[in-house]
């Protein structure tokens, strides 16, 4: 594997398979120049795996450590000609992935950051910094049919929270505790909206409340960020961006619920911090949300499935974000009955969801919850999800 852990700064580096595992330098330069953007470890591992297949083309094409020794000669020229190589192999292929995409934005990032230092006293070095600009992000690739938002049907919904209740004769799982737990994540991601990797990273202690003096009540809220706890998961989770650092205000019911599952139902291996733990006590993985997931969605109706896989253009399994894509629609929809100002409601959308003050999620959004199934109830069905919080917490 080209991409390698360090233990040390930085903690992963693009290694060179001809001479014996070195660092390539100029990659290493590049994340040590970008530490301080604290890039999530999955965003930092997809970024140097694309880095790293610029390095293998360039070594094939150009020579071994071609890339590095142009960029090492400021030859300008010579770094132009393979990255714009590179970008001519990427897309030859009419048929090119999103992974693809992702790899020219990470190609641009990286020759980018160095060329405009260069500009500085270079016309050759300004007229990369120009070309790549001009070049831009390659579009995204159709697959010939429409891009679908993946909020839950309300029949999908219903049937997931009846099937997901601790307790329900079709829940698929034995336990009761293990029960209250896949409830609470199922909980954390539709109604907080929280990314997957979000929620396994709140600890015992995210759980916040404070007294409301104007209006006497108890307001409670999540406090969603990185931890210096020890994490042994093998995919560590982490925070996406640094507007993902936020408090994300819950209900008295689901603070209820989670002050229940952490005193009543959560294991303990006496080591983790972390809220969320498998039945051994250790902290629940990605992987354990997914497999949950698709567990309950193998439990619904299949009338209801189907509503699902029709709506998602053929999935068959309810994911992470397919929650937090139904609360963001949701959202957006009683926000805008409550008050009209589109605007307004982008900005407390962007804010409780962690997105960038630039960011256009809100608008997908809000033409999501305009699409003629789903505007049937969406109010009514968080109405019964409370009904049936109150009764778990009770």
């Amino acid at each position: 594997m080209s991409v390698v852990p360090t233990k040390a700064n930085p903690p992963y580096v693009v290694t060179s398979p001809s001479c014996f595992g070195r660092p390539r330098f100029w990659s290493t330069v590049w994340t040590l120049a970008n530490a301080g953007k604290k890039w999530a470890e999955n965003t930092q591992l997809t970024r140097l795996r694309h880095l790293d297949r610029l390095y293998l083309y360039c070594d094939n094409r150009f020579g071994v450590e071609a890339l590095d020794i142009a960029l090492g000669d400021a030859n300008a020229w010579l770094v132009h000609v393979m990255v714009n190589d590179f970008y001519v192999e990427l897309t030859s292929n009419k048929e090119y992935t999103f992974a693809d995409v992702q790899c020219w934005d990470a190609v641009r990032m990286f020759i980018l950051h160095f060329a405009r230092h260069w500009a500085v006293a270079s016309e050759e070095w300004r007229a990369v910094v120009s070309a790549l600009t001009g070049t831009g992000r390659m579009r995204e690739p159709k697959r010939g049919r429409l891009k679908f938002i993946r909020a839950l049907p309300d029949v999908t919904l219903t049937e997931l929270l009846a099937v997901a209740e601790p307790g329900a004769s079709r829940n698929p799982f034995e336990s009761f505790a293990i029960q209250v737990r896949n409830w609470l994540v199922v909980l954390l991601l539709l109604l907080c909206g929280l990314r997957r990797g979000e929620a396994l990273l709140l600890t015992v202690d995210s759980l916040k409340h404070d007294l409301d003096r104007q209006s006497g009540e108890v307001k409670y809220w999540l406090d969603v960020t990185t931890t210096d706890d020890e994490d042994r998961r093998s995919s560590k989770p982490g925070i996406k961006t640094s507007d993902s650092h936020r408090q994300v205000p819950i209900s008295g019911d689901l603070a209820s619920l989670i002050e229940m599952y952490a005193a009543e139902h959560r294991r303990d291996d006496g080591e983790s911090r972390f809220l969320l733990t498998s039945d051994d006590g250790v902290e629940l993985s990605a992987e354990s949300v997914n497999k949950l997931l698709a567990q309950l969605s193998a439990a619904i109706l299949p009338a209801a499935l189907q509503r699902f896989t029709e709506r998602t253009g053929g999935k068959k399994r309810i994911s992470a974000h397919d929650l937090r894509h139904t609360c963001a629609t949701v959202r957006y929809g009683l926000l805008i009955a409550a008050d009209p100002d589109r605007e307004l409601a982008f900005q407390r959308m962007r804010a409780f969801f962690g997105w960038a003050i630039e960011s256009d999620m809100p608008a997908v959004y809000a033409r999501a919850a305009i699409e003629d199934d789903l505007m049937k109830s969406w109010s009514d069905v968080f109405d019964k999800r409370v009904g049936v919080l109150r009764g778990v917490a009770a």
